[in-house]
């Protein structure tokens, strides 16, 4: 959860098309209120955690100083942060303009989104053991080769020394002339847990693909196969949980 918004506003419309519509409208800057909504359950979420640890031992000390570092955003949670996004735009647009078709739409997303609690907290919590953060903006560049111009969109993963993949960094495009190829180093920000990172390119930025056949060294450079890009694996959404803690004291085994 510390990665960022489980959301985009883009996202957003797949529950409400019209969202971005009614910012523009009642100017209301929906990255603000997913923020929001990101900072809100993370405390509800650190709460639930917290209720799991004994004093005693001094687990909630290491809970708080862990925060939500660890907490996986798992289909479920992805979906009560998207549905309480909307409750809290809603609430901002009725008590700006006090029109009762807002009102309605924040009752209605303030409903959905309690739903949407209750179903996280019983399916459980994802907890990973080792947190792999999201990876920073790779560094592009060119070697010669023999391809035409294209224009590639690339990330990156961290990888850790267990094999554990975080999220990928967000999607870079970048312009390669006739007769090159592209190369992709790691960038800055490196944290202490990744070895290694992943390359993933595409002519898109959704799906990119991955492009090496085994992790990559950090301070190493990928450069992209002759022949092109190859048919790798779609990038992924990050870390699956290690375990998963429910809201009442169950702890389940992932």
């Amino acid at each position: 959860m510390t990665d960022g918004n489980p959301n985009t506003d883009e996202d957003l419309r797949v529950y409400e098309s019209g969202v971005l519509d009614v910012a523009h409208e009642e100017m209301i800057n929906l990255v603000v209120k997913l923020g929001l909504a990101t900072e809100e359950i993370s405390e509800i979420v650190l709460n639930i955690l917290l209720d799991q640890t004994t004093t005693s031992s001094g687990g909630d000390m290491t809970r708080r100083t862990l925060g939500v570092s660890d907490v996986v955003v798992t289909r479920q949670l992805k979906r009560w942060h998207a549905l309480y996004t909307l409750a809290i735009f809603y609430r901002d647009a009725y008590n700006d303009q006090l029109n009762d078709r807002y009102l309605a739409k924040w009752n209605e997303y303030l409903l959905l989104a309690r739903g949407a609690k209750d179903i996280t907290t019983q399916y459980g919590i994802g907890l990973v053991t080792t947190p792999v953060p999201q990876a920073s903006t790779p560094v592009l560049g060119l070697a010669p080769g023999l391809l035409p111009a294209t224009v590639y969109y690339v990330q990156i993963t961290w990888v850790s020394a267990t094999g554990a993949e975080g999220n990928p960094s967000f999607a870079t495009a970048f312009e390669a002339p006739l007769a090159s190829v592209l190369t992709v180093t790691n960038g800055t920000n490196v944290p202490a847990v990744a070895t290694a990172f992943n390359v993933y390119i595409g002519l898109t930025d959704c799906p990119t693909t991955l492009q090496n056949a085994t992790p990559i060294a950090i301070g190493q450079t990928f450069t992209e196969a002759a022949s092109g890009l190859v048919a790798g694996v779609p990038a992924g959404m990050g870390q699956l949980p290690d375990t998963y803690i429910t809201g009442g004291s169950t702890l389940r085994r992932g």
